[in-house]
């Protein structure tokens, strides 16, 4: 009896770490719909991510200094986008980058092809997206300001062949133009 009381345990345990430890629904007053610019005083520059010859990446990193991502590039434009456009709804989000794809999220855990997207809200309001993958992994965490006009965005990065970087990228949301 005592090992079918710890297995069950054991299970939940095991079910209960599976879930999100994020919000799948939208916190009611917080929506970062729109297009926001960013405020580059105020922002890190982007990093040098780009694509090296595997006889490049070893010239260059042989002195033991930080290698750069050596692997296929991936779509980073949170890092260099200087404006973007925002569709929130409860569920989930879309993000137009100027010349680059446009980004669907759904809350909660998705697995694509060789990554996986977790997002959602944690307890203070704050959108967090986390993409694992190898050999990176990215961690996007996108906070408001009480008047809703500043969108501040912090990305962590860590992976394979990169130290854990940090940057903070800062927005302000663009004015709508009334119609005419």
């Amino acid at each position: 009896m005592r090992s079918v009381a710890t297995t069950l345990v054991f299970a939940l345990a095991m079910t209960l770490a599976a879930c999100s430890h994020l919000a799948t629904r939208s916190p009611v007053g917080v929506d970062l719909s729109g297009t926001w610019v960013l405020d580059a005083p105020h922002s890190d520059s982007p990093p040098p991510l780009r694509r090296h010859t595997g006889a490049e990446f070893d010239r260059r990193y042989a002195d033991g200094g930080m290698p750069r991502f050596g692997g296929p590039m991936p779509l980073l434009p949170m890092l260099s986008a200087a404006e973007m456009t925002i569709a929130q709804d409860p569920v989930s989000m879309g993000i137009a980058y100027p010349d680059s794809p446009y980004r669907d999220l759904k809350w909660g855990t998705e697995k694509r092809d060789l990554y996986t997207v977790d997002a959602g809200w944690d307890d203070t309001n704050r959108l967090v997206i986390e993409t694992s993958s190898k050999p990176l992994d990215v961690r996007e965490v996108y906070s408001l300001n009480a008047s809703g006009d500043t969108l501040t965005l912090q990305i962590e990065l860590s992976g394979q062949r990169i130290d854990k970087r940090q940057f903070t990228r800062v927005f302000h949301r663009k004015a709508v133009q009334p119609a005419r």
